[in-house]
């Protein structure tokens, strides 16, 4: 343990060298009125590999893609509105079916080794279209096509290699036209995920593929799978309201922690300045032994719980013998005495437990969603019930039924709740599951290929709406061969009327309508017990008090070029008290 921990300081004081940083961060914490940059650090829970933005599927990987990586539009990290990124403007024909982009003018690319030159040249509408024949690139990896499939005219003909091109994207000057099929109400959420963001052609032709983009940072080459390094990209186009250039920070290290508790220590010595989740098993620290800490005037730490649009969940796969019985499902399902699982275990730390869908029950977001209709399709503890139904499907009292394994992403709190689902399903129904932590990346890819009768997952909305969630159960997507790996709906869940109402839901116009069916979808998926909702997220979110404008919100998207350091005095806390 001690050394790690003497490795990453090692490891940090690299970052601030080699990005030109401050080695000291004590600077962060000046008297004055001046804003610091320094350096933002966070941990992350597992390995990171340069992908390209069309194999994104971690959050993490997302959340480091987004610095320096943009997109026609992006997320305001408050509100999650769409904003402007790198068009200016845009325009939707009467008929929903034509988008009409102004591209910004001067932004360049981060300078890069992948240019004749190193310099990084002008964004041009021909690198629109190109990133979208990404999209629409045919390979096991691809795993933005899952959201664009029916969608961009010409694209699915692009994808199955009937057509040289995307005939529905068009550039000429600055402005780029995209038509769609039909109208969506989702359609410009999609183009601000990190599938969608605007890269160069050189970035894939120079070998060994390093993120390449518009945005406020560049990614360092000295970085490796345990800890990513960005530095400030001093040719970012954006500046602040006085006209200083953003981004603020010099640098941004994203550091890998196996161990929960190291992150935790690291935290309270200082040298990490967020945790975007507290570890279960450091609960009682932070709001118990820690709480003078957060109430000192001024405070040392800020702490900030928030709702997020995420889901927990056991996923069964369909190609289990045994777990084709509906039956099955419903009594394992029924079996699971969630309300434990949260105030146990998880120490009240979600926000609702699963007694609903797949899509989070935030109304905030999902305004007019149908969460009670989907309620009374879900499942809540019932071991009688459960017992019964197992019983109908061939298994009185757990007899005769096979020993089943479940995988978990490796780690302590993982493990804790697994532990507690296996001693339920024995106590309550007398079977037995085998359960096992695998490091993410290796979890990944088992549940594609389905190694496992039955996976934990935790999905976070690439967008909000609840088409972000329920495409993991759209049958469609769903390789014909088991040798193929099936990234999105893993469990390779398929049923047809699923679908129906899915697509429709997906290709309307009208939020009102797009929620009726998406909602008619979400009861088709909960009566087939295809997924175990356990809870809904809540983050408990920490940061140095020192650490400024870091804007929070439900789908933990990252926006760090406003963020900044500057030490926090009693008056402040004064008028937070006179304000509230």
């Amino acid at each position: 343990m001690k050394l790690f921990k003497n490795l990453s300081l090692i490891s940090l004081s690299l970052v601030l060298f080699a990005c030109g940083g401050e080695a000291d961060d004590s600077d962060n914490n000046t008297d004055d009125n001046s804003i610091v940059g320094g350096t933002f650090s966070m941990p992350v829970a597992s390995y990171f590999k340069c992908i390209r933005p069309i194999e994104v599927q971690k959050l993490e990987t997302a959340q480091v893609y987004d610095q320096i990586l943009e997109g026609l539009v992006k997320y305001n990290p408050k509100t999650l509105e769409l904003e402007p990124a790198l068009a200016t403007e845009w325009t939707v024909s009467e008929d929903g079916l034509t988008y009409e982009f102004t591209l910004r003018e001067g932004v360049k690319f981060q300078d890069n080794s992948c240019f004749a030159d190193g310099k990084g040249r002008a964004v041009e509408g021909a690198d629109v279209v190109y990133s979208f024949e990404n999209i629409y690139t045919n390979e096991p990896t691809n795993r933005a096509y899952n959201n664009f499939t029916n969608t961009i005219v010409g694209g699915d003909e692009f994808y199955n290699g009937t057509a040289e091109s995307i005939s529905g994207i068009n550039a000429s000057g600055n402005t780029v036209t995209i038509q769609i099929k039909e109208p969506s109400s989702v359609f410009l959420q999609k183009l601000a995920t990190v599938f969608a963001t605007i890269v160069p052609h050189e970035s894939f032709e120079a070998g060994e593929y390093t993120p390449v983009g518009t945005g406020p940072f560049t990614y360092d080459k000295e970085s490796n799978s345990e800890m990513i390094r960005l530095c400030k990209n001093p040719n970012f186009w954006m500046s602040d309201s006085n006209g200083i250039q953003l981004p603020y920070l010099d640098t941004v290290v994203f550091q890998y922690y196996e161990n929960s508790d190291d992150q935790m220590d690291r935290f309270w010595e200082g040298g990490l300045s967020y945790i975007p989740n507290v570890p279960i098993t450091s609960v009682s620290e932070v709001l118990e032994e820690r709480i003078s800490d957060f109430e000192s005037d001024p405070p040392k730490y800020m702490l900030v719980s928030q709702p997020q649009l995420s889901t927990t969940y056991l996923e069964f796969n369909m190609q289990t013998p045994v777990l084709k019985n509906k039956k099955v499902r419903q009594a394992i399902n029924l079996a699971v005495n969630r309300k434990k699982l949260v105030e146990k275990i998880m120490k009240n730390q979600a926000y609702e437990i699963g007694k609903f869908g797949i899509t989070p029950p935030i109304t905030k977001v999902f305004k007019g969603y149908d969460f009670e209709g989907i309620e009374d399709t879900s499942y809540t503890f019932n071991p009688d019930r459960a017992k019964k139904l197992l019983a109908e499907a061939g298994y009185p009292g757990g007899k005769n039924f096979p020993s089943l394994s479940m995988q978990f992403r490796l780690g302590n709190d993982a493990y804790l709740i697994a532990s507690e689902i296996q001693n339920q399903l024995r106590s309550h129904l007398n079977i037995n599951i085998e359960i096992e932590g695998v490091e993410f990346n290796q979890l990944i890819e088992n549940q594609a290929m389905g190694k496992a009768d039955i996976f934990r997952s935790t999905w976070f909305g690439d967008f909000p709406n609840p088409e972000t969630f329920l495409v993991n159960a759209y049958g469609k997507i769903v390789p014909e061969s088991n040798e193929v790996p099936s990234y999105m709906n893993s469990s390779r869940y398929v049923n047809p009327a699923f679908d129906e109402a899915y697509e429709r839901g997906s290709h309307s116009g009208s939020q009102e309508e797009s929620y009726a069916a998406f909602a008619e979808a979400e009861k088709i998926l909960m009566d087939d017990a295809a997924f175990i909702i356990l809870w809904y997220g809540e983050d408990m979110m920490l940061q140095q008090s020192n650490l400024r404008d870091l804007e929070t919100n439900g789908m933990r998207f990252l926006d760090l070029r406003s963020v900044y350091f500057k030490k926090r005095t009693a008056k402040e806390s004064e008028k937070s008290e006179t304000e509230s």
